[in-house]
């Protein structure tokens, strides 16, 4: 919370909508769309956000929808456990070499095959293999990135 408020310095505590929040894996992405519609139609929900459909700029893919329940904002998040597995990895290599990738920051060709390998993700999700443009830029993105990725907390920064 506050990393977010130091990021965020217009936001108040009293507004801030992932103070609470859960988080479901589900098996698929048609299961993430049947939830979030289940709770679109018994919840107060106050906004969704897809961003399966439409990734963030660093690749991550969920539904998030912000839920009012007993007065208070609650988060919550939808991911298949590949959409899951791509996050808990960002976090891990951030953690492991000292760097928020997650909030942005580090070298931007980690942040480029991050974003190749989400793309990635999602074709295989739909049971297609990538073609060649795709297969190219993994090799470029991976190439680029992995001096940054192999360096422990210090190195490399």
């Amino acid at each position: 919370m506050v990393d977010k408020l130091l990021r965020e310095p217009k936001m108040k505590l009293s507004q801030m909508a992932d103070i609470g929040g859960c988080r479901a894996l589900l098996p698929d992405q048609a299961a993430v769309y049947d939830v979030a519609k289940r709770l679109r139609r018994n919840w107060d929900v106050t906004r969704m956000r897809d961003y399966a459909a439409e990734p963030k700029a660093s690749g991550y893919r969920a539904v998030h929808l912000i839920v009012r329940r007993k007065g208070c904002l609650i988060e919550v998040q939808l991911r298949t456990p590949i959409q899951d597995a791509w996050a808990n990895q960002v976090e891990e290599d951030s953690r492991r070499v000292g760097r928020d990738f997650k909030g942005g920051k580090g070298q931007s060709e980690v942040h480029d095959y991050y974003v190749v390998i989400s793309e990635l993700l999602a074709l295989r999700e739909l049971g297609a293999e990538p073609d060649d443009e795709l297969s190219q830029r993994l090799l470029l993105t991976f190439t680029a990135a992995q001096p940054f990725l192999t360096a422990t907390t210090g190195e490399k920064q």
